[in-house]
């Protein structure tokens, strides 16, 4: 069975094949030169333009019966499908084709001159740009500009000649009320950033509809370039907030941003206490979200509150047990100013939030730390203390949107807890040390700070060699301080604890390791 002539057309016109194209046309003038088959999406001068065919396309115009604007299936025309691929050449014969509609849009509103853009296709967006039927701000169904596209997909030399034409409005928004320049800053794309704040008429604070600014969205994403661009622009406010009061440093802070946020710290302009509409400081939200790397930055940052808390109560090392943060946590209790057991607004704490949600490794350092905790406190929301909350557990139904492992989690080790925490209201010396010898809890700590191998009691000072009783002696008084003063005598921090070291009844242990340069694998000589 012979091939179909229009199959035949169609192929020749895909592979470029002019002479057979040209035998088709003149020996059967009945041939439909428009045909779309039933599982092809465009016509043979649409496989011409896709392909760069040029010559193809030439020969295809001749024909009487050629319809030169007729959409494929997403309703493009090959004018638009030229573009798309950025074959120059065919673009600009088919701009002299008087037929050719070149602002003929697809189903989306896209136009040829936003195809291009969007592919970075630097030559067509020249040509396109240089005649008058084109309206280079013609934006597609979701109000996204030629430019818009342009900047989101980083085509900086496309951007460029865009800029320099004064038909271009390089600040209209799309739908979501971004601007060109805000998408640009979004994605990181330094290049671009750098030639829009060069333009007059570029606006640096435009913000979406949300309120969210060129510098929020580069933080949002940590994109360190982009923002130290802005940051060096006067115009640019770097406290501007979003719709929230969240602020660009607030965010970056939230999504763990780590260089973003030391970035940002170097600006004096910066204020790395200021909250959201909630009073959430961006400490707090870097501790809800378990971003420790950010946390440890912030607390190492002179004028930053570590214990401000939400319009709700709500501490930062609170959220961080509620959610299960433990590297997080761990590095709060490492800090003396913390307060591992702060309530909130209705009296629930940080313990009684990591029972409810059955955090046991959160609840087993909490105990092994050494701080002290009302275990007796009952939360006003329910009159239940913290173990009355875990026991609680297993008959609460599980919420809409908790998660099967949430759900598993706390109803079965929430009674658990609340068993462990009336021994611990018992004999909390007891506990504690006995949560410090299990495996989880001595792997959290080993290797943080030197002086916390006292979890094995005397066994670190048979690992050194010693085995006097006054080194034992030593190790085991410092096991029973609380954490966050072992963390600071290890780390030589004198002056934080010169209270311990400084006090006639201080064993000459405390003495001897509050002293810089002492620190060695030799056995420490125990004297006053």
């Amino acid at each position: 069975m012979d091939t179909p002539k229009e199959q035949q057309l169609w192929k020749g016109c895909t592979e470029g094949n002019l002479e057979e194209i040209k035998t088709i046309l003149e020996g059967n003038p009945s041939v439909d030169v428009n045909w779309v088959g039933e599982d092809r999406l465009d016509t043979p001068l649409h496989r011409a333009c896709r392909f760069g065919h040029l010559e193809v396309v030439k020969r295809l115009l001749v024909h009487p019966g050629i319809e030169v604007n007729k959409g494929n299936k997403g309703d493009g025309s090959p004018f638009y499908v030229a573009c798309q691929e950025g074959h120059a050449a065919v673009v600009g014969w088919l701009l002299q084709e008087h037929r050719v509609d070149p602002g003929k849009p697809q189903r989306d509103g896209a136009t040829p001159f936003y195809i291009a853009c969007q592919g970075g296709h630097q030559e067509v967006v020249n040509l396109l740009l240089a005649d008058p039927r084109i309206d280079p701000n013609t934006a597609a169904s979701t109000g996204v500009t030629p430019l818009f596209m342009a900047c989101q997909n980083g085509h900086p030399a496309v951007v460029s000649l865009l800029l320099d034409s004064e038909k271009v409005d390089p600040n209209k928004p799309r739908d979501t009320g971004a601007s060109p320049f805000v998408i640009a800053c979004e994605n990181g794309h330094t290049a671009i950033v750098a030639a829009m704040l060069a333009n007059p008429r570029i606006n640096p604070n435009r913000p979406t509809k949300n309120e969210a600014t060129p510098l929020f969205m580069a933080c949002q994403n940590g994109h360190t370039e982009v923002i130290s661009l802005l940051l060096a622009d006067e115009r640019v406010k770097p406290n501007a907030p979003r719709d929230t009061g969240a602020t660009p440093f607030l965010i970056a802070c939230e999504n763990g941003q780590r260089d973003a946020v030391n970035l940002l710290l170097q600006d004096s302009r910066i204020d790395p206490n200021r909250g959201t509409d909630t009073e959430a400081t961006p400490f707090f939200m870097a501790c809800q979200q378990g971003k420790r790397d950010v946390v440890s930055l912030l607390l190492a940052t002179p004028g930053v509150d570590p214990n401000r808390k939400t319009n709700r109560g709500v501490a930062p090392i609170l959220i961080a047990c509620e959610n299960g943060h433990l590297d997080v946590v761990l590095r709060l209790l490492e800090d003396p100013r913390i307060d591992a057991d702060v309530p909130k607004s209705d009296q629930s704490t940080p313990l009684w939030f990591a029972a409810q949600n059955g955090n046991m490794s959160v609840v087993h350092h909490l105990l092994a730390s050494g701080r002290r905790f009302d275990t007796g406190r009952k939360s006003t929301f329910n009159s239940r203390t913290a173990a009355q909350q875990g026991r609680v557990q297993p008959s609460v139904p599980k919420a809409g949107n908790e998660s099967d492992e949430n759900f598993r989690r706390r109803t079965t080790e929430g009674p658990v807890i609340g068993n462990l925490i009336d021994e611990y209201e018992k004999d909390p010396v007891g506990v504690r040390l006995r949560l410090r010898q299990l495996p989880g809890v001595r792997r959290s700590y080993i290797g943080r700070t030197f002086a916390l191998v006292v979890f094995f009691s005397d066994g670190f000072v048979r690992l050194l060699g010693e085995e006097s009783e006054e080194a034992a002696r030593f190790f085991k008084l410092c096991s029973r301080l609380p954490l966050d003063l072992q963390m600071v005598v290890c780390r030589r921090m004198y002056g934080s604890a010169s209270d311990v070291v400084k006090s006639a009844e201080s064993e000459p242990a405390f003495r001897w390791l509050a002293r810089p340069s002492t620190w060695d694998l030799d056995p420490p000589e125990l004297s006053n």
